[in-house]
């Protein structure tokens, strides 16, 4: 079977590598994108660094709203250099920030796929602080539009970096609950990816290898600074978006972003949430594929898996249903509508109507 998958063309790992930040910038000015607390370190690190740069920040789950006051701001400017340096809403803006820059009409118009993407001629370099959403390494930017509740991929050319610097430093002093929920995103792309219709035998290896990464790591990440467990985790992170990025998701990922958009939740926890509950159904359809999963994870059997999953899960006070987040019923249609996404195209078994409304129920 012939490997493709879009992923930057220059991806470094280790302790240190966003200091190899100067040698893919363009000449002339450079904008970075970030979340709001890692202003503070990138003036700390960049400010006597002879680079022109200018900061904006971003919020979490990445608002149309704000990427088109952001583009009305780039647009006034001469910025050669995109530098996406945060969580994955840091990372997916820098990605349709440096896109859509050049490109004509609004952001809405291609986020509704009125207008197609552009190619582009500036650099874009993606420097990830959390280890979980594989943004760095993938060709599309999750946006969420608060007026409508839509929330879904911007893709086409132009949103593959230029280069993506993965640097474990940058994950200390991460909060517990951060560290938590970033990780059940990645353990869930890793997964969904191995089960993939569109799985392979790389993806299928890369992916195995960051699961047991993250079962073997996560529950020590989130305890403190442990470099070796920290190292891991980001190592994971970026081995997901490499597989996902060829393979696809899988129903989880479909119903998180609407599931996500309209209760206001956290993706990596709205991830965590559906997880086993979808693993279950699945394993259903493909009971030997999620036997060898669990042997190539460590564990004797998927019963195993799923039981260490469910103890990780409450170790990390992460909830298993959306109760607290005042899902309602009258909000099934909304979310069985906005779910046939890529991401469920891919998942290895078909989904009803009335079995996702059934499946909903029992997460109230």
């Amino acid at each position: 079977m012939p490997y493709s998958a879009a992923i930057p063309e220059d991806i470094r790992f280790g302790y240190g590598v966003r200091f190899c930040l100067r040698e893919f910038l363009l000449p002339g000015r450079t904008l970075f994108i970030c979340g709001k607390h890692s202003e503070l370190r990138i003036r700390e690190e960049w400010n006597n660094s002879g680079i022109d740069f200018d900061i904006v920040t971003v919020s979490g789950e990445l608002p149309l709203n704000e990427l088109e006051d952001i583009l009305s701001l780039v647009r006034k400017e001469n910025y050669r250099n995109f530098i996406g340096w945060g969580g994955g809403s840091a990372v997916d803006c820098a990605k349709a920030v440096a896109a859509l820059t050049g490109a004509p009409g609004c952001g809405a118009d291609y986020f509704y796929r009125r207008r197609q993407l552009p190619g582009r001629d500036n650099r874009m370099i993606l420097i990830p602080t959390t280890a979980g959403t594989g943004a760095e390494i993938t060709s599309n930017s999750v946006i969420c539009d608060r007026k409508t509740g839509i929330k879904q991929s911007l893709r086409g050319a132009g949103m593959t970096a230029d280069a993506a610097l993965c640097d474990p430093e940058l994950l200390k002093n991460t909060p517990p609950q951060v560290m938590a929920a970033s990780g059940f995103d990645a353990l869930t792309q890793a997964l969904e990816s191995f089960i993939s219709i569109k799985a392979d035998s790389l993806t299928s290896q890369l992916a195995s290898t960051a699961a047991a990464l993250i079962l073997n790591n996560l529950e020590k990440a989130c305890a403190g600074n442990d470099l070796a467990a920290l190292e891991n985790m980001a190592r994971a992170s970026m081995l997901t978006g490499i597989a996902f990025a060829q393979s696809g998701l899988g129903a989880v990922h479909g119903l998180a972003h609407p599931a996500g958009s309209i209760c206001r939740i956290p993706h990596g926890i709205c991830c965590a949430i559906l997880l086993l509950p979808v693993l279950r159904l699945n394993s259903e359809a493909i009971p030997e594929r999620f036997e060898t999963l669990a042997r190539s994870c460590g564990f004797a059997d998927k019963d195993k898996l799923f039981e260490f999953i469910a103890d990780l899960q409450a170790k990390l006070s992460i909830p298993c249903n959306f109760r607290e987040y005042g899902l309602k019923r009258e909000d099934f249609d909304f979310i069985i509508a906005n779910c046939r996404s890529g991401s469920m195209k891919c998942n290895p078994r078909a989904f009803s109507d009335a079995e996702l409304a059934g499946f909903l129920e029992g997460l109230l």
